[in-house]
């Protein structure tokens, strides 16, 4: 089992690199932001190369010296490769949850909506469904980050629920850390939500369930398939400007795509915001009853 120390050191080890080189075999630009752990030598990371026509990846090396950071292509290490280490991080918190962030989020999906009607193309082709597509995504994940970590931060029973995760179960703290640190379970909670990817639905959805008594995703197996299906097509449209593994383009990413999944989207959202609601009516109650049952 893993101490609190070897925890927090895991994730405030990581560091946001970024390296670019042009592609031996194209000879078109390779570009990639990468979050790599800090403590170790020699780390491997598969980097895409951004020509649209002709998808491929290269096996990037990025080993730790004396005189800082270098990178190399495995396959071909003649290839030059710059690396940019990103040490702003090291000043930089993560904001808090922002509040109403259902307000946040049904006002964005007004506009999305807008957008989808006025810049979208009837197939599934094009760029700018693409970008809609992307958009979309971020629009949820920015009310799900906020939503949930918010919840937590706020209610100890959800804290204490989410230390059942397969993240946190196994972590040991002292007395001597809670008398140190008396709010560290928390900022442990905190910490691994904040290192969540909100796009993973799937993960997502788990959480949820455990943290909130009811899952987020769709009961409907077809909705349900929909956005199983989406979460790779996100990454294909953000990392490889819409071609999949195979070198295929995502050719059906269409207005009644997008206007479907934004409705169900919208369904997860409103599922959260009404488990939670329920889970502090249901902490309130159980509050009072106590308090009642104390003045006996």
């Amino acid at each position: 089992m893993s101490s609190i120390k070897e925890y927090m050191h895991e994730v405030w080890s990581q560091l946001d690199v970024e390296v670019s080189f042009m592609c031996p075999h194209c000879g078109h630009p390779a570009s990639a932001w990468l979050k790599i752990p800090g403590d170790e030598d020699e780390h491997l990371e598969e980097v895409s190369c951004l020509n649209p026509e002709d998808e491929h990846e290269w096996t990037v090396v990025i080993r730790k010296g004396n005189n800082g950071y270098s990178a190399e292509l495995e396959e071909d290490p003649e290839v030059d490769v710059s690396i940019d280490v990103d040490d702003r991080c090291d000043d930089w918190e993560e904001p808090e949850p922002e509040p109403g962030a259902y307000g946040i989020f049904i006002s964005a999906m007004r506009d999305w909506k807008i957008n989808v009607s006025e810049l979208s193309t009837v197939g599934g082709a094009g760029s700018r469904n693409r970008m809609l597509f992307v958009m979309l995504y971020s629009i949820l994940e920015a009310y799900l980050s906020d939503t949930i970590i918010g919840a937590a931060m706020e209610d100890v029973s959800v804290q204490r629920k989410m230390l059942k995760l397969d993240s946190l179960k196994d972590k040991q703290i002292s007395l001597e850390t809670v008398l140190d640190k008396p709010d560290i379970v928390k900022d442990m909670v905190k910490t691994m939500l904040q290192g969540l990817s909100f796009h993973k639905l799937g993960a997502i959805n788990g959480i949820c369930e455990s943290s909130f008594g009811k899952p987020i995703l769709p009961r409907d197996k077809d909705d349900r398939n929909l956005v199983m299906k989406s979460i790779d097509k996100r990454h294909d449209c953000v990392h490889r400007n819409g071609v999949d593994k195979e070198g295929t383009m995502h050719t059906d990413i269409s207005r009644g795509y997008l206007e479907m999944l934004g409705g169900v989207f919208e369904d997860i959202a409103e599922t959260l915001e009404n488990a939670i609601r329920d889970t502090k009516a249901k902490k309130f109650f159980e509050d009072l009853a106590a308090e009642e049952k104390k003045g006996q």
